[in-house]
């Protein structure tokens, strides 16, 4: 029969520890009796076992009820851990992993090398010690993987929001299933925008599903132009009417809006028109849409338009070029 240990002992603490000063007790312990602070030293080696084999009992409020009713016996990790020393170019000791997993395992890595217990074999050291647990299969519950699709939806919709149907594939032990979902659009995505549906992910070990995130893409649109929450559209107008001014009308994501041209418009000024562009997914205050103005000759000029302009120019002293002269030889 084996024998029965005190893991209470063991930790350093009373049989009425709370799961923090049990969780403090193992990082403090764990940090002293590491192998990497004890190199060839079997007695810390056998140790620093010893103090995983505790926290994982007594960190676990069902495995705890049980060991004060049975003792070690029953919660002995039925898998095992071995350390060995590493190459000279590697250095430290490689962890080595079999079975089962140990809870806060990650937690102790971050505290004694800053970083999330990255294993050196064929892992990198952004990857954590629950990711590499995971592929065993057993340990703790684990929350499902999260999803990631784009869907492209028009301008409209980006600017209004709405609703999208979608179609969403999942493998599960060689399975693979579709679900429909209707999304709400958020008004005022743009490309880039993410939208978070909560428990459309993966499913868990045990645990609560992943997320499913929705990368927007938008369609450009054949006519407005948009940078962050505003829009801006060119619209010709005239010689005549840039000479004289006038109210024109122009054509808005809300429908027709009047714009007045102000006498000697020049190509390329904006006019802007406050609030009409797009609704700000923080602030949901819109943006302002701009009507850029370009200058537009008729197509044809007859022969009695050509006299008027002949005669236009005969009478005026404008020099468009006067800026240039200085320049001239």
């Amino acid at each position: 029969m084996a024998s029965t240990k005190d893991y209470y002992k063991i930790l350093g603490i009373s049989k009425t520890a709370t799961k923090d000063e049990i969780k403090k007790a193992y990082r403090s312990l764990a940090r002293k009796y590491h192998p990497d602070h004890n190199p060839d030293n079997k007695e810390a080696e056998e140790k620093f076992k010893e103090l995983q084999e505790a926290h994982e009992v007594l960190s676990d409020e069902d495995k705890r009820k049980a060991y004060d009713m049975f003792g070690s016996a029953e919660f002995r990790p039925g898998g095992r851990t071995t350390w060995r020393r590493a190459g000279e170019q590697q250095g430290g000791y490689e962890y080595s992993y079999n079975s089962q997993d140990f809870p806060g395992f990650e937690d102790i890595f971050k505290d004694i090398f800053g970083f999330g217990g990255g294993a050196r074999r064929g892992r990198s050291r952004g990857d954590s010690f629950r990711d590499i647990f995971s592929n065993s299969g057993r340990g703790a519950p684990r929350k499902g993987r999260d999803l990631e699709y784009q869907i492209e939806i028009d301008f409209d919709t980006a600017i209004r929001g709405g609703v999208r149907d979608i179609s969403i594939s999942r493998q599960r032990n060689g399975q693979v299933t579709t679900e429909k979902l209707s999304v709400k659009i958020p008004a005022g995505v743009d490309n880039g925008s993410k939208i978070r549906v909560k428990g459309k992910g993966e499913s868990g070990g045990g645990a609560a599903k992943g997320d499913l995130y929705l990368r927007i893409k938008v369609k450009p649109h054949a006519l407005f132009k948009r940078k962050n929450d505003d829009i801006y559209v060119e619209v010709p107008v005239s010689i005549y009417e840039a000479a004289l001014g006038k109210n024109i009308d122009v054509p808005t994501i809300d429908g027709t809006a009047k714009v007045s041209i102000p006498k000697g418009v020049q190509s390329g000024t904006k006019l802007r028109l406050k609030g009409k562009g797009v609704p700000s997914l923080k602030t949901k205050r819109r943006g302002d849409q701009y009507v850029e103005i370009r200058i537009v000759m008729p197509d044809k000029i007859d022969e009695n338009e050509r006299k008027k302009f002949q005669e236009l120019e005969d009478s005026s002293s404008y020099d468009p070029r006067s800026s240039l002269n200085k320049y001239m030889k």
